[in-house]
């Protein structure tokens, strides 16, 4: 078995692979940066919550 490209995979298919692939700490560990490397969010209030909310969801594909 080969082991993939990990910077060639996209974010999908680099996480189907772990999923798949539970022993491969290299994959894991580079997944893991992936995520790492998003902006996170802060949300203090429920004010900024439900607006943090409403534009993900406004956001996320398949919305018109």
């Amino acid at each position: 078995m080969t082991t993939p490209n990990y910077q060639s995979l996209t974010e999908q298919q680099l996480r189907d692979y772990v999923r798949h692939n539970p022993q491969d700490e290299d994959a894991f560990q580079h997944y893991l940066s992936i995520i790492r490397s998003r902006p996170s969010v802060l949300c203090t209030t429920d004010e900024e919550f439900e607006a943090e909310l409403q534009r993900r969801i406004n956001s996320s594909p398949g919305q018109n």
